[in-house]
């Protein structure tokens, strides 16, 4: 039973650790010149995981229990928790939909909303003044997914690969095929689905 508590700890000190320095690196502004949440967040976790291992190292030679093995375990643990809280929590909230119609709405919370009121206000709110859109041209541009020249966007080889892979993950999970589908295919789909009915 003490052993067991020993590694808990371990391994939660390790996970505070890093949590820790990139919840405050987050705080302090740190990389804001990152423009993409994502990247920055895997940087700060890095850093995070930097000092975890020093840390944890400096605790291994004070206390010879625990070996390098132990370290390096306990710093893989931290980093896997920490991208997942990374990418189910602030960057769900920079990007989702849900979680911006939902904000609108609690501004408003004594109003009923009609879904064309709430389609228009994503319209003209979260694509026209917040211009999403050319967000994300910016940020795939500089993920090389698409070049962007005189004439306008246009996908990469890189981009094409990322969009078999997509596919591949929407068919094993079973999401929504149309987003990973061109919108020609998903009318397509729709209209004939309309006529079966």
């Amino acid at each position: 039973m003490k052993a067991f508590l020993a590694v808990s700890a371990w391994f939660a000190a390790a996970a505070v650790l890093v949590i820790g320095a990139v919840v405050a690196l987050f705080r302090i502004d740190f990389l804001h010149q990152i423009p993409i949440l994502f990247y920055r967040g895997l940087v700060l976790i890095a850093i995070g995981e930097a000092l975890c291992f020093v840390v944890l190292w400096l605790g291994s030679l004070r206390w010879p229990f625990w070996r390098l093995r132990d370290v390096v375990s306990a710093c893989a643990f931290s980093a896997g928790l920490a991208l997942s809280l990374l990418i189910i929590l602030p960057v769900t909230i920079d990007r989702s939909i849900s979680v911006f119609l939902l904000t609108q709405m609690a501004a408003q919370p004594d109003r009923d909303f009609t879904s064309a009121e709430l389609r228009k206000l994503f319209v003209e709110v979260y694509v026209a003044r917040y211009e999403q859109v050319e967000r994300r041209l910016d940020e795939q541009e500089l993920s090389g997914n698409i070049a962007h020249d005189a004439a306008g966007f246009r996908i990469t080889p890189q981009g094409l690969t990322f969009v078999r892979f997509a596919r591949l993950l929407s068919a094993v999970f079973q999401t929504d095929p149309r987003f990973v589908s061109s919108a020609a295919t998903s009318r397509s789909s729709s209209a004939g689905e309309r006529s079966e009915h």
